[in-house]
């Protein structure tokens, strides 16, 4: 059976979870740490990184390459649009959540909550940095891109609206609350989303918020 290793507190592996429920795939998780990874993880993951995905022989890491084939080899439920410029967009929203929105989100999870399975005391300053000055320019961007729109791109929950929900799950996790008053647009979008079943069923799994 197809097996996702790794935490499903990491954004990252929560997206090919998402990805799987919303196709209706049935998977087994290997919840692993990344901190520090097992030895065996790294035969599936040379940059002892999570998520990693096994299929039988098959061994694919990185979230992004998971999800591609998870697209290709389930396509019913489609989630990355088949028109070329929404496609490519889905890819640019994807990228983006992964390396640019994470540092104004999941980043605050890291210096908050993972410093201490690390036997680390948080880091206030990193963290005030990041709610002062690495976030209004980010959520500025995302609260235009969102505007009064359900989905990201045309009328279809798509890859672009998993990436994005699953970093800021992860900023919810280390405590903070979604900037209503600042980015109404992203607080409402993401509300919607994160009530999904596939979002809603992982969330409650976890140990740092809960959901009705």
């Amino acid at each position: 059976m197809l097996t996702i290793h790794g935490s499903p507190v990491s954004p990252f592996v929560r997206k090919t979870l998402v990805c799987l429920l919303e196709k209706g795939v049935e998977f087994e998780l290997n919840p692993i740490s990344p901190f520090p990874p097992p030895e065996s993880h790294l035969k599936i993951s040379p940059l002892g990184k999570i998520p990693a995905l096994t299929d039988g022989d098959l061994a694919i890491p990185d979230s992004s390459a998971i999800c591609g084939y998870i697209e290709k080899r389930y396509p019913d439920h489609p989630l990355y649009p088949e028109d070329p410029a929404d496609y490519g967009r889905a890819l640019w929203y994807e990228e983006w959540a992964d390396s640019e929105l994470s540092k104004a989100t999941a980043a605050l999870f890291f210096n908050r909550i993972a410093v201490r399975m690390m036997k680390r005391e948080p880091d206030e300053t990193a963290i005030q940095k990041i709610i002062n000055q690495v976030q209004p320019p980010i959520f500025d961007y995302l609260e235009k891109e969102i505007g009064s729109r359900t989905y990201l791109l045309g009328d279809r929950f798509s890859i672009a609206d998993i990436a994005i929900t699953c970093q800021f799950i992860q900023m919810l996790y280390s405590g903070e609350k979604l900037p209503s008053r600042s980015h109404p647009g992203i607080t409402r979008y993401i509300n919607e989303h994160m009530h999904r079943d596939s979002f809603k069923g992982l969330i409650n799994s976890d140990p740092f918020m809960k959901l009705d």
